[in-house]
């Protein structure tokens, strides 16, 4: 591999309107940047290939922080410049998570561009098609959530944001959004705000509304209460579930798991997780955390192979990056090529 020139960008970016879970409130959130450039002396600068990717180290759900994710991709920068090292050993060198993510979505770019062909044919991974995704109703205010309903009023597949410390709000909050939209698909994501008395309650009401599928209803400390329960319709890991590793220990409580490239480490772990997951009869969903059509591109690829698609975090941004990820109707199209891949 000829000689690199690396380079780390963070930025901050608002929500368009607040973004409330049952862990926490955000009005932004931070994206970190990998950019590859060649450096080989043949070319010129505006001859040279550039690969990007973008990790989303969104601290309300990890415990490392935006300048820890910048730290790490500095550390491995020499070694990354040098040319020296492969893909999986510069990976091996990184824990999973928006770091390894964003170096590995840089190579993949990388790769693709010095090859001439589209990254799906590296990838290995079907002719990417338009995809249909949710579009997430948070867990804000009365005025905020009539807001969000109207203006998701074109949109088929709605994701709920359940979990307040009061059931009847949650209960107040799906029946609003069902009156709203009898046509709807909708899906509930709880973020672990529940414990296993509320779960219990609220299951008979999301088959009542027709809810698709429940995200994460519970945390790690209650899910053991899992094993067993019956229930009328899907259960899927998110909080609970990061790596590889995970998918032994969720069998048997989860019904499928939310796959998100910045909790596994990037698309190279994604692709592995998926094949194992849909072999052992879980089902997938590929999800995102907040950021810009840049870490949506990379998402859109795995996204291929999942039932569920949750990548609508660039959508709730005011700034993006250009040429930005297209979605008319809930409908993403595939990313240009300029953008990534």
């Amino acid at each position: 591999m000829d000689s690199l020139q690396f380079a780390v960008v963070r930025q901050e970016i608002a929500f368009g309107l607040p973004y409330t879970y049952a862990r926490g409130h955000d009005l932004t959130c931070t994206v970190v940047r990998v950019e590859l450039r060649e450096k080989s002396r043949e070319k010129s600068r505006e001859g040279a290939h550039l690969g990007r990717g973008e990790g989303a180290p969104f601290e309300s759900f990890f415990e490392v922080s935006a300048e820890e994710t910048v730290a790490e991709l500095e550390e491995i920068g020499p070694l990354v410049e040098s040319g020296t090292a492969d893909r999986a050993d510069l990976l091996s060198r990184l824990r999973h998570g928006a770091a390894r993510n964003a170096l590995d979505a840089a190579l993949w770019d990388l790769a693709a561009k010095r090859a001439g062909v589209p990254v799906w044919r590296l990838l290995g991974t079907p002719e990417p098609r338009p995809l249909e995704i949710m579009t997430t109703i948070s867990l804000a205010d009365p005025e905020q959530l009539e807001q969000e309903i109207a203006e998701s009023r074109s949109v088929r597949i709605l994701k709920l944001k359940l979990g307040s410390p009061d059931a009847d709000d949650d209960v107040h909050r799906l029946e609003r959004l069902r009156a709203a939209r009898p046509d709807a698909r909708i899906v509930v994501d709880v973020n672990g705000g529940w414990d296993l008395d509320t779960l219990r309650v609220m299951l008979p009401l999301l088959e009542k509304h027709r809810v698709r599928m429940l995200e994460q209803p519970v945390d790690a400390a209650s899910e053991p209460g899992l094993r067993g329960l019956p229930r009328p319709l899907p259960i899927v890991a998110d909080e609970s579930f990061e790596t590889e590793d995970d998918l032994e220990r969720v069998r048997g409580l989860y019904d499928g798991v939310n796959v998100k490239l910045d909790k596994c480490g990037g698309l190279t772990a994604a692709l592995r997780i998926i094949g194992r997951a849909r072999r052992e009869g879980l089902r997938i969903m590929v999800g995102c955390l907040p950021g810009s059509s840049l870490s949506a591109a990379v998402g859109f690829h795995a996204a291929q192979l999942a039932e569920f698609v949750d990548l609508d975090g660039h959508l709730r941004l005011v700034d993006d990056v250009e040429p930005r990820m297209p979605a008319k109707d809930g409908r993403l199209q595939a990313p240009a090529r300029e953008l990534w891949g």
